[in-house]
């Protein structure tokens, strides 16, 4: 068999399993620009060009995170969301929605995966008070300590949003 022929099927096969699963589950797509907000709540802050990263517990002492600018950061009065741009598309898809820790907070903050197999996206939940801006880094961003008690947060402890308009940021009330 041509080694050529063997990848395009086993790509193949990746599509249709990541299909089939996805239509088992009921995962969707969730974007950003049509995300329904809740009733009461309002938005914050906004910036369609920001890049936000979840960052490992266990990783390199130095790390460095491309600043593609194919995210987008919305935060409102209850959560922050944050989506990337698809590969051909115009739309944020929504990657997190981050929650405080001092709220209540959905059942799949509870679970491993954070609702990724069924919302679509994942949840997380951060600390308030751990807020951290790096206004004078090479590249601004701010930085959210996730809180390890949730099952959603295993393996995750930071949150990273980086972002030209950090002076203007501001946590969910």
């Amino acid at each position: 068999m041509n080694p050529f022929l063997a990848f395009l099927g086993c790509l193949a096969g990746i599509v249709l399993l990541g299909f089939v699963v996805s239509r088992l589950t009921g995962a969707r797509a969730q974007f950003l620009e049509n995300f329904p907000l809740e009733p009461g709540e309002r938005v914050l802050w906004e910036d369609l060009t920001a890049d936000a990263y979840p960052v490992p517990s266990h990783t390199a002492l130095l790390v460095s995170y491309w600043r593609a600018r194919r995210g987008a950061v919305r935060v409102t009065n209850r959560r922050i969301l944050s989506g990337t741009k698809t590969l051909f598309g115009a739309r944020h898809m929504i990657t997190h929605i981050l929650h405080p820790s001092d709220r209540a907070l959905p059942d799949q903050a509870e679970n491993a995966g954070g609702g990724l197999l069924t919302r679509g996206y994942q949840i997380l939940v951060f600390e308030r008070a751990s807020m951290v801006a790096h206004i004078a880094e090479r590249v601004p961003f701010v930085e959210l300590r996730l809180d390890p008690t949730r099952a959603s947060s295993l393996n995750l402890s930071r949150y990273r949003i980086y972002t030209d308009s950090i002076a203007t940021f501001r946590l969910p009330d």
